[in-house]
């Protein structure tokens, strides 16, 4: 029986920076909690950004936010891993002569950017519902950074691509969205994350349902027997989840959600 289901958000249940979801999607994970199904929300996105979408589900739901970086359920903090500061110190260093990358820092206390653009910050603290501030001086942040995101006017692929071969061996380096790069810890996954749950509560790959549309959801979909890839994913995010969920446009998700409740209630 389908113990745990867990879901990606951008591009996966809204477009991306997207706030809003069918209602309905709160009914049906409403009726899965209630047959005993544990549901999270994993997302490059911080918790704040999770709970815009979420808010009258989060007593019930776990937010795995930051790629699996800070795991929270009703605003308390059960896991969190921080970036080892030395090394991101040189890694901020190196993007200075990087053009075309805009920084965005992300803590438990929220989104840290010494970015003056207006529409990058808009983007962020409007749109993304992100909480958190413009700061002078992006070092004085590093204690407590669980994240690093580089949002890329360009497109992520050209970003990565000078990044990926210079740092793979120090950080995880994934493309999150098109134009969106996310650097994190290398404990810090989403696969990583549903692992942690799936320990705390005895869950296995084959009671677990995922669902994602990018190349940080793969760790995911490694750790679910059963996982979706969004019919607009790159054949590469297709082929490991192995099995294709209708777009955002068409509540693909919502439709698969929907047959999960009839299994679960015709296996009670």
């Amino acid at each position: 029986m389908i113990r745990l289901i867990v879901t990606d958000i951008d591009g996966t249940l809204v477009p991306e920076g997207g706030n809003t979801v069918n209602p309905e999607y709160m009914a049906v994970i409403r009726r899965l909690l209630d047959l005993g199904v544990r549901f999270a929300a994993a997302s490059g996105r911080q918790a704040s950004s999770i709970d815009a979408i979420f808010h009258e589900l989060r007593d019930r739901i776990y937010y795995l936010g930051d790629n699996g970086a800070c795991i929270l359920k009703n605003g308390e903090i059960l896991k969190e891993t921080l970036m080892e500061k030395e090394t991101l110190l040189q890694f901020l260093h190196a993007l200075k002569g990087i053009q075309g990358q805009r920084l965005l820092l992300s803590s438990r206390e929220g989104y840290y950017t010494d970015d003056q653009d207006e529409t990058f910050c808009r983007l962020v603290f409007e749109e993304y519902k992100g909480v958190g501030r413009v700061v002078e001086y992006i070092e004085d942040y590093t204690d407590a950074c669980i994240k690093v995101s580089l949002y890329c006017e360009n497109g992520a692929r050209e970003i990565y691509g000078l990044l990926y071969d210079e740092w793979k061996d120090k950080f995880a380096i994934h493309v999150s969205g098109a134009r969106w790069v996310d650097i994190n810890d290398f404990r810090s996954t989403k696969g990583n994350a549903v692992q942690w749950l799936q320990g705390k509560y005895g869950i296995t790959p084959e009671e677990t349902v995922v669902f994602g549309d990018n190349y940080n959801d793969i760790s995911m979909m490694k750790r679910a027997k059963r996982s979706y890839a969004s019919e607009l994913s790159h054949p590469d995010i297709k082929a490991a989840a192995g099995n294709i969920a209708a777009s955002y446009e068409k509540d693909g998700v919502l439709e698969i959600l929907k047959q999960i409740v009839e299994e679960v209630q015709n296996e009670k």
